[in-house]
């Protein structure tokens, strides 16, 4: 067990000493990506403020010119709304209204606006509109407009109601909605709730399990690949140590630093994604993050320790197979394009139809981690066991072939270099 900290002190070490590995493959990605959500999530957020600003001045063209054209006016300055009264004559020339009065929106209050309330006849409000600057914050804009619209119908059929002694929730919404959801047998109370976490939890999970096993694997088999060249790695098998002992201190580091730089980019992407839902919602509209079941936890925790000893045992073959660092990175690429569409083509396969379907796919190997959180809700145990416990059996099967390597002969022989170009 010595040897063994001896080794991950060495490799640890070798990480911070190598700028191949420190600061291209760990520091300079990591500073992009926070970079890039950072920037862009400062950038929609000034553009969002902007048009929430730019929504608080409004024209109007009051055609109606009646009681209830009056109150709508009335009202939007009541809460804090700045509004530019325009002369009707200008009704076929909006361009030029925007142009005079320097607002964003403009409400056309047609006539008989104000009779169709008053007989009880849905009346209407034409809006426009102005995009000038084309960006994604002028979206905001449309809803601005609308909810002002609203607000003020609101108001009308409060009062409506009250005159007449009616309920105003009844009036606003006779009909409510109960929704509930059925996976098989199992009725599901809120369904709306229950695809949100199997969408959060499909796109977020392999994302961040990708991250893992991608920079884990990228450090092992560039370490292993530096020390070949520099003729370390053979040195390093003739002491007399276990072999094993230098594999597991390498595995151990690779994984450690994958673990932070998972830790560090999933904090980044979840940020990164929920900052883009709520800017510019106001803080009682604020859109919650969905509950995951507190037995997926557990299950997530098995299944990607296990995805990273198979993808880190894997990377330790390539790398013990490469000459150099160009023919290692060669190798592992020509693994994870594969690794990619392997985790997400199961996004879309659907597993409902059979528990013997659903134990085939918790078998395949890096695939299953999105089926977790849909094994979970559906309930079936035996799956999810299944899944949460195959990498680990396949992860240690290529242990088994890595150690025959190691400790015999073959490790000397068994080289994969760059073909050479004749001359």
């Amino acid at each position: 067990m010595t040897a063994f900290w001896l080794f991950v002190k060495k490799e640890l070490k070798s990480v911070a000493r190598d700028p191949k590995i420190l600061i291209a493959m760990l520091i300079v990605p990591l500073i992009m990506i926070g970079i890039l959500y950072g920037v862009t999530i400062y950038g929609v957020r000034q553009q969002v403020e902007q048009a929430v600003r730019e929504s608080g001045s409004v024209s109007v063209i009051d055609i109606d010119n009646d009681i209830y054209s009056r109150d709508f006016i009335d009202y939007l300055r009541s809460i804090g709304v700045y509004v530019v009264n325009v002369d009707p004559s200008y009704i076929n020339n909006i361009s030029r209204v925007f142009e005079l009065t320097n607002t964003k929106i403009l409400y056309v209050i047609p006539k008989g606006f104000s009779s169709n309330i008053s007989r009880n006849i849905q009346a209407k409000i034409v809006t426009y509109i102005s995009f000038s600057a084309l960006t994604i914050g002028e979206s905001s804009l449309i809803e601005s407009a609308s909810r002002l619209v609203e607000s003020y119908s609101k108001k009308v059929l409060q009062s409506i109601v009250t005159e007449r002694n009616l309920s105003y929730n009844f009036i606003s919404r006779p009909i409510d909605i109960e929704s509930y959801g059925f996976i098989g047998s199992q009725r599901v109370s809120n369904p709306s709730m229950f695809m949100g976490v199997i969408t959060v939890s499909t796109i977020f999970v392999p994302l961040i399990v990708l991250m893992l096993v991608i920079m884990a694997s990228q450090i092992v088999v560039t370490s292993m690949a530096i020390e070949k060249e520099e003729r370390m790695f053979e040195t390093l098998l003739t002491l007399p140590i276990s072999r094993m002992s230098i594999v597991w201190a390498k595995i151990f580091v690779s994984l450690v630093i994958g673990l932070i730089y998972m830790l560090a980019y999933g904090l980044l992407l979840f940020s990164y994604t929920f900052g883009m839902i709520n800017i510019g919602l106001e803080q009682q509209q604020q859109i919650s993050t969905p509950t995951l079941p507190p037995t997926l936890y557990p299950s997530i925790a098995l299944n990607i320790s296990g995805a990273a000893i198979l993808i880190l045992a894997i990377a330790i073959l390539l790398g013990s197979l490469a000459q150099d660092v160009r023919t290692a990175q060669a190798l592992l690429g020509n693994v994870m394009g594969p690794l990619v569409i392997l985790i997400y083509i199961p996004m879309f396969i659907d597993i409902t139809s059979s528990s013997t379907s659903r134990l085939v796919v918790s078998l395949i190997p890096i695939a299953n981690t999105v089926f977790l959180p849909k094994l979970v809700l559906l309930g079936d145990n035996t799956s999810l066991i299944a899944a949460s416990i195959s990498n680990i059996f396949y992860g240690l099967a290529v242990f088994l072939v890595i150690r025959r390597i190691v400790n015999s002969e073959t490790i000397f022989t068994l080289k994969i270099g760059r073909p050479r170009i004749m001359r």
